[in-house]
């Protein structure tokens, strides 16, 4: 049989199936003829090919991480159509960027691990960690477009599913060791083995880097307080300085147990100390540093057989996270304008020298419950129904040493000699107390949801979905979907997509108090979001794909940080951004030893209330990469990521934010000796001088740190990996 016809046999079997029998056989022929990389889940909650998804979406399998040997779930991603990989204010932390929705917090995207959300409670982020180990990774599916009709908050620009490999991927043992630049060094372990009925995966991953102390910035926010008191004053900033991004004992552990309908996981990572950027107050900190504790259980029950024409699945989860700070806000000797509360302020203040500087160690805990019950019924002709409930439950407490702020500073009780004051560096615990920077939360939250894929004809294949929350702390919100999947032809798939997603409003924008950076505002409504999608997805054969979609959205009462007239910002629902913009994406085999992948992604989005161009996020945006097998063995993936025309925020007078292109090399040798793979990795090939921009505040540098953030030089890593 030829290929036209193998094509035309396994799209005809993935349609028109009514009963679960014929869908698994189904799914089971689409399988040989396609792979498991032409399939993903999360677009409605059950596995389907992903040219008649009712999203835009994509797949990142083990073999392409692999290929590109990527380090970071970062690296993977950029090489997502309409993603932008930038970074946080806040340790550095990676944003994930869609369609032009960029934050400095990210919340508008969703991550889950094996379906679980891993959403933090304090800022609505994925936590501070640095990166996410890729070395028990078996695939990441990426929508890129609102996702709250299945999985309710923070899926408001697009959701990510890192599936971790189960004992049948892992199929043996493999041990591994990379050696890289800036001092890193990284080992891992996996293991897959079955003891009768009972699959069990294993895996360790441990990391520890000094960091790239080339990223340097020429001044923070303490040369804007040096200058101001200049030159009364000596000054205290340690800029020009290098970006602080370390990374110390960082160890990710996962275990996987299958015992026929129950499976069972188990996940920690934890870190020693991570270091802080730029600094939290964006004044640099070599010394300070956080570390995390974080741990994830997950409990699923999936049945075929328990009700007739239905797959019944249970899922409980249990995530506990635990973050401790030790960090200097400005540095030793810094003298600060300090108001009646203790806190910065720049219309009523006394100067103050804080002369161990400016400290703060506060710690979070968090817990998070999670319980959902899932039915799909296939025994209506031509639908199929999925029935969803669930329960949340949230806590959230703190811990707080500092030598600022409320309680702490008595004004009339400092050393003060003429018209300064002096601030040693003893520090009070506030915790339990009406001081400390947040007080104990919680939140309940109750979800149902109801989605029906109804197959109109064989070329036809119409999704309807809503999903219903209730939110203890803000109130109630309804998420509806609808996507129409047409099968033009054989070749040519074509998608009308409409959405409505929510974000969540973060702990820290609902109740942070006594925050010398940022206050809370219990009375935020959550962002909201409509996106409306056309996609076409074209096979022109086996070897050859293209995809095109277009997009618009509008997302209203964005939450952002609004200055008050004494210097602190409180966050507020100020924001409205409409986007629209196309993406192309292309996969090209045109040998069986060469593949090549390219995309390139253009958006224009605009801030509606200020009438100017949304800041940060990339308008236009491509990547190519091509992989070669050569013979022995051999085989060599390069890529080049290519970041443009970035626009400042509003009446930020600093320059132009520069362009950049970042090349990449992989370079692998598997089977060596049979059971011994070595790489080698160059990062930056040509050693670009790239940045990410740094926020804008209102002072005469245009910003706190006037420097953008520079991204890593050039850097080697050598990897061996072993398997037996």
């Amino acid at each position: 049989m030829n290929k036209k016809s193998l094509l035309v046999v396994a799209l005809a079997l993935a349609v028109g199936q009514a009963s679960a029998v014929l869908a698994a056989e189904a799914e089971e022929d689409l399988l040989l003829s396609f792979g498991e990389e032409e399939f993903l889940s999360i677009a409605t909650g059950q596995k389907q090919l992903i040219a008649k998804a009712p999203a835009v979406a994509s797949v990142i399998t083990a073999e392409d991480i692999r290929a590109l040997g990527a380090n970071t779930l970062e690296e993977v991603l950029a090489t997502v159509p309409g993603v932008h990989v930038s970074l946080s204010s806040t340790y550095l932390s990676p944003i994930y960027s869609v369609r032009g929705i960029h934050t400095d917090k990210n919340p508008q995207v969703l991550m889950l691990v094996n379906g679980v959300p891993i959403t933090q409670l304090h800022f609505g982020d994925r936590g501070g960690r640095s990166s996410f180990p890729v070395r028990d990774i078996a695939r990441v599916e990426v929508i890129r477009g609102p996702g709250s009709a299945v999985y309710g908050a923070d899926a408001l620009a697009g959701v990510i599913n890192v599936i971790t490999k189960t004992a049948e991927q892992i199929d043996g043992t493999e041990l591994g060791a990379r050696a890289a630049s800036f001092d890193t060094t990284e080992g891992w372990l996996l293991n897959g083995t079955q003891w009768g009925e009972l699959k069990v995966a294993f895996s360790v991953q441990a990391l520890d880097t000094d960091g790239d102390d080339s990223r340097r910035v020429g001044a923070d926010a303490q040369t804007v307080f040096d200058q101001a008191v200049a030159p009364f004053f000596p000054a205290t900033s340690l800029a020009p300085g290098a970006l602080e991004t370390r990374s110390k004992e960082a160890v990710d552990t996962r275990i996987d147990l299958q015992y026929e309908k129950l499976q069972f996981r188990a996940w920690n990572a934890r870190a020693d100390e991570v270091g802080v950027g730029p600094g939290i107050a964006l004044a640099l900190d070599p010394s300070g540093g956080a570390s995390y504790d974080n741990y994830l259980f997950d409990l699923g029950y999936n049945d075929a057989d328990l009700l007739p024409d239905s797959v019944v699945e249970l899922h409980a989860s249990y995530m506990d996270v635990d973050v401790q700070t030790k960090q200097r806000l400005f540095p030793a000797g810094t003298v600060l304008p300090i108001g009646p509360d203790g806190n910065i302020n720049l219309s009523q203040f006394a100067l103050m020298q804080f002369t161990d500087g400016y400290r703060g160690n506060p710690e979070f805990y968090e817990q998070h419950a999670r319980f959902e019950g899932i039915v799909t019924y296939n025994g209506f002709a031509g639908h199929s129904l999925r029935v969803a409930a669930g329960y949340t439950t949230q806590e959230e407490s703190a811990e707080e040493r500092k030598n600022y702020g409320p309680s702490v500073l008595d004004l009339e009780s400092r050393s003060c000699h003429a018209f300064l004051c002096f601030v040693d560096g003893t520090l009070t615990d506030v915790s339990n107390t009406p001081y400390v920077f947040i007080e104990d939360q919680d939140r309940d939250v109750w979800y149902a949801s109801l989605q029906d894929q109804w197959q109109i004809a064989n070329d036809w294949n119409l999704t309807a979905g809503v999903r219903y929350d209730d939110y203890s702390d803000f109130g109630t919100t309804v998420n509806p979907r609808v996507a129409l999947v047409w099968d033009a032809s054989t070749d040519l798939t074509t998608k009308l997509l409409y959405g409505r997603s929510f974000r969540a409003p973060s702990f820290a924008e609902l109740f942070a108090i006594n925050n010398p950076v940022a206050l809370g505002n219990p009375g935020l409504d959550p962002e909201t979001a409509n996106t409306y999608e056309l996609a076409l997805d074209y096979r022109a054969s086996f070897d050859l794909r293209f995809g095109f979609n277009v997009f618009y959205y509008d997302v209203e009462d964005l939450i952002s940080f609004a200055s008050t007239a004494g210097g602190a910002q409180v966050a507020r629902n100020v924001g409205q951004q409409q986007g629209h913009g196309f993406e192309f994406e292309t996969e090209w085999k045109p040998l069986d030893s060469l593949r090549v992948v390219a995309n390139y992604a253009w958006q224009n989005a605009e801030d509606k209330e200020l009438d100017e161009d949304a800041a940060r996020a990339p308008e236009q945006q491509a990547y190519l990469r091509a992989h070669w097998t050569l013979a022995h063995n051999w085989s060599v993936t390069g890529e080049f990521k290519w970041i443009a025309d970035r626009n400042r925020e509003p009446f930020d007078p600093r320059d132009a934010i520069d362009d950049y292109t970042i090349a990449n090399l992989n370079l692998e040798k598997q089977n060596l000796f049979e059971h011994l793979d070595v790489g080698l990795r160059v990062r930056n090939l040509f050693d670009e001088n790239a940045s990410e921009p740094s926020p804008y505040e209102a002072v005469p540098a245009g910003s706190l740190m006037p420097d953008d953030f520079p991204l890593e030089e050039r850097s080697l890593h050598l990897t061996a990996r072993l398997r037996f």
